[in-house]
Order: structure tokens, then C-alpha cells, then sequence
């Protein structure tokens, strides 16, 4: 009766929000864009009624003491709010507020107005709690804080190569696998030939075992033995020798340098595309440091590498900016940050 987030909640929210000057993705009235728009969001809010409370009057005939179907009263309501960054994959907000709204004269559908303009008071109130404008405003600090790090892992990360990409792109490909878990895919690729293996967090989720699938079609099962959801980085073990693995830059891109991107976009049946195009920037988003880069990447291409022209790693593919306009804005992992959130470091063999 009284509505649901795809409907007049989530109008009643976004309209609450856009009229406060924030930028608010997902318009629940756009039905065929919303989607897309919402992927292009910083932060995820959900909000949670944990509370609601009512005096309701109904409106009577004075002579005969029919029902008129016209209410008034009061209306409370209390919301648990959580904020999510999209891109540390954090929570970095947990706030409650009230909501109330007093409906003086009955009116037809009485109970859904005050009910909606309940809901609406509870959102301005979360634009008044100034840890969420300090958190629109990009001011927490939480966001920024400190993530936490593994303990030191060597593993014997293969030599940097300096051949081309073009005469050695078989190589390159056999060390790029898909990862499947549930009834989705992810990419990943192989950083050392006995078998350890990078992709994002959300790729691999809470899952212990994920089945890898090769470039040549064999199928294994990896153990999912460090998983830093923080910085959106997994690393995976197989209990094999792998031919071949791709060689870590130790230097940092450069702007226009020429990049590729190597995954399993949308299907599994597109395993080994590669994409290519130039670093367009380094970015910082709440700490966490991202190299840009106009390559295209789809669904399915989370977790895989960018490589440089002569094959070696630079970035983990961990993001696409998406919206109205938006083209080619491809967010990377430094690889070398990848590795220090896992706790990699070279071993001497």
C-alpha cells in the first residue's frame, strides 16, 4: 500500500536529494536508464525503516456516518541509513534519523501522503547530519583511513619483459584465465608459474574455491587465499605449474602510453579479448590511488590485467565510469599497490 523503493520511495528520495543540489544518480522515474545511471555512482545509499508509528483519523459523514476515504493525523517513521563507497567497497556511513509529518485537513489518500512526506523529513535530516555532507563534500576522513595490509607473502613474481606484445601475445593470453564463481565470471591472471593468481575482491566475494578456466579451456579449482575487500584485491592459488604467467612493471605508467586490456568481457565465450588505447591520468578517489585509461572495458573484464607494450602488468581492471556522455574512463589498480595490499614481495629465486 504505501510504495516501494522502485516506485514513490525512491521518487520521494531522489527528488529530496536533487532539490538539495547533490548529484544523485539512478532516477527511479527514468525506467530504462536508471540502471545505468546508478552505476555510475560514487557512493550507495540504502536506507532501512525500522520504525513506524501513526494516529490516523478518518474523515465521516456528518449526517449519516459514512466513510469518506479522507484522512489526516500524524506520521512517524525512523530510518537506518548506510552509505557505501563503489569504489573501496567500504561502508563508510551508518547513520539513523526520524521522520514526521502532521496532515491537519483529511484528503483523499491521507495515509500515503503523510506516510511520503514522513519519508521525506527523515531524508532531510540526513542531509542535515553534517558526517553525510562531510562525506558528499568528499571531508571524511574515514574513507581515507588506513586499510588493512597482509603480512608478507614472497612469492617469485616473473622478470619484466622487454619484447614486444605483438610478437609474444600467445604468451600473454595463456597467462590471462577466467574466473568463475556462482553464476557469474570475473578475469584474473597469473603473476608467478606456480600458480598464484590476481583478480578483484568482488570477483571472488566470500568464496573459499573459485573454478578458474584457462586460456586453452582446462578447467581447475583456485583457493581463494587472501581477499582485501578494502582495496578490491584477491589472490588465488592453484595447485598446479602454469607455463606461463605475466612479468610486473616495476616502473610507473606514463600519461599516453599505450595500454591493454585483457579479459573475458560480458560472456565467457569472449575469453582473450584484448582492448587497447592510452593512459589518460592518475586519479585519487578517498585515498585510494587508480590509473585512467580510455581502453574499453566491459562486465566480465573486473579482475583482469592492464599491460604494457611489452606485456607487463601496470594495473588490475577494477571499474568503469558509466553515465549520460560518459566514454572511455577505465579505472585501473596499480599493480604495485595490488601487491602491497596482498603482502607480495619478490622472493630471491
Amino acid at each position: 500500500m504505501l510504495g516501494n523503493w522502485s516506485t514513490e520511495l525512491g521518487e520521494v528520495f531522489h527528488e529530496t536529494l536533487s532539490q538539495s543540489g547533490l548529484n544523485v544518480a539512478g532516477d527511479p522515474r527514468d525506467l530504462f536508464g536508471r540502471e545505468t545511471s546508478a552505476r555510475s555512482a560514487e557512493f550507495l545509499i540504502g536506507g532501512r525503516i525500522t520504525n513506524i508509528a501513526s494516529n490516523i483519523c478518518e474523515e465521516h459523514d456528518f449526517w449519516y456516518g459514512l466513510p469518506q476515504n479522507r484522512f489526516s493525523g500524524e506520521f512517524f517513521v525512523d530510518i537506518e541509513w548506510t552509505v557505501l563507497s563503489s569504489l573501496s567497497r567500504q561502508q563508510v556511513l551508518s547513520v539513523k534519523t526520524q521522520g514526521y509529518h502532521k496532515l491537519i485537513q483529511p484528503k483523499s489518500g491521507g495515509i500515503t501522503i503523510m506516510f511520503h512526506n514522513a519519508f521525506s523529513n527523515a531524508t532531510q535530516n540526513l542531509l542535515a547530519r553534517k558526517e553525510f555532507v562531510a562525506l558528499a563534500a568528499r571531508n571524511d576522513s574515514r574513507v581515507v583511513s588506513p586499510a588493512f595490509r597482509a603480512s608478507e607473502l614472497k612469492v617469485a613474481l616473473v622478470v619484466e619483459s622487454s619484447i614486444s606484445i605483438e610478437s609474444r601475445v600467445e604468451r600473454v593470453l595463456s597467462s590471462v584465465a577466467t574466473i568463475r564463481v556462482g553464476q557469474g565470471h570475473g578475469s584474473g591472471f597469473f603473476v608467478s608459474r606456480d600458480g598464484y593468481l590476481l583478480t578483484n575482491s568482488h570477483v571472488a566475494g566470500d568464496a573459499k574455491k573459485v573454478s578458474i578456466v584457462l586460456n586453452n579451456g582446462l578447467e581447475v579449482v583456485g583457493d581463494v587465499v587472501r581477499n582485501i575487500k578494502s582495496r578490491d584485491i584477491a589472490l588465488i592459488k592453484v595447485g598446479l605449474r602454469v607455463q606461463e604467467a605475466l612479468p610486473v612493471r616495476t616502473k610507473p605508467a606514463k600519461k599516453l602510453e599505450r595500454v591493454y586490456v585483457v579479459g573475458t568481457p560480458m560472456k565467457e565465450s569472449l575469453s582473450s579479448t584484448i582492448t587497447a588505447g592510452i593512459v589518460s591520468g592518475f586519479r585519487n578517489e578517498h585515498g585510494w590511488r587508480f590509473l585512467q585509461a580510455d581502453a574499453p572495458v566491459s562486465p566480465g573484464n573486473s579482475g583482469g590485467p592492464l599491460i604494457d607494450q611489452n606485456g607487463n602488468v601496470l594495473g588490475v581492471s577494477v571499474a568503469k565510469l558509466m553515465g549520460e556522455g560518459a566514454e572511455g574512463i577505465s579505472l585501473f589498480i596499480p599493480i604495485s599497490d595490488a601487491l602491497s595490499f596482498l603482502g607480495i614481495t619478490r622472493s630471491s629465486k
